[in-house]
């Protein structure tokens, strides 16, 4: 099996990055009415400050 060509490769890679565009453009407009905080702690058990410290403590 060899190596695609460098215009597979980047068919692929660029059709990559449009699903990704379109699945995030697609989610935050079925999220576009939910508050901040509901979206921060949509599990409801923190609120958006825990959760941002939780966050930043965990090195990520």
């Amino acid at each position: 099996m060899g190596q695609p060509s460098f215009e597979a490769s980047n068919a692929i890679i660029y059709l990559t990055y449009g699903a990704f565009l379109v699945m995030g453009i697609g989610i935050a407009w079925r999220l576009k009415d939910q508050s901040k905080i509901d979206f921060l702690s949509s599990n409801r058990t923190q609120t958006a400050l825990p959760l941002a410290l939780n966050f930043i403590a965990s090195g990520e």
